[in-house]
């Protein structure tokens, strides 16, 4: 429902500590269809909005003006790219593979490499 606010936090992952960010309007895919001015309000309102969809969330919406659209998309990108990094990080050391060495992951990528090519990787026992 449009009118939901909701207390929302972001956890630091450096930090580990819960930072507050404010509260977030709520608007349904649903409400968007049946009127984009109470979205363009919200978002003139409060500057972001969650847009949900059978109740969870699918979208993130932002105000930006001309005057600010490219940083806030720089922004963006190097958030995503950040949680990318993060999220690798995390797989690696599930996988015990947080301390190989850069020859260790050239190895790695060459031999994937040479098997989505369907070659022996250079070096490689026959």
């Amino acid at each position: 429902m449009y009118n939901t606010v909701m207390p929302i936090s972001y956890s630091n992952y450096y930090q580990n500590e819960v930072i507050p960010v404010g509260a977030m309007r709520f608007m349904s895919v649903r409400e968007l269809a049946k009127s984009t001015n109470q979205l363009k309000e919200a978002l003139t309102d409060d500057g972001k909005v969650v847009l949900t969809s059978a109740g969870k969330p699918t979208a993130l919406m932002i105000q930006v003006s001309e005057a600010n659209f490219e940083e806030r998309l720089a922004l963006l990108n190097h958030l995503m790219l950040s949680q990318s990094v993060r999220d690798m990080r995390q797989i690696a050391a599930q996988n015990g593979l947080e301390n190989l060495s850069m020859a260790e992951i050239d190895q790695e990528i060459a031999q994937y490499r040479a098997e989505k090519r369907g070659v022996a990787p250079q070096g490689a026992q026959a």
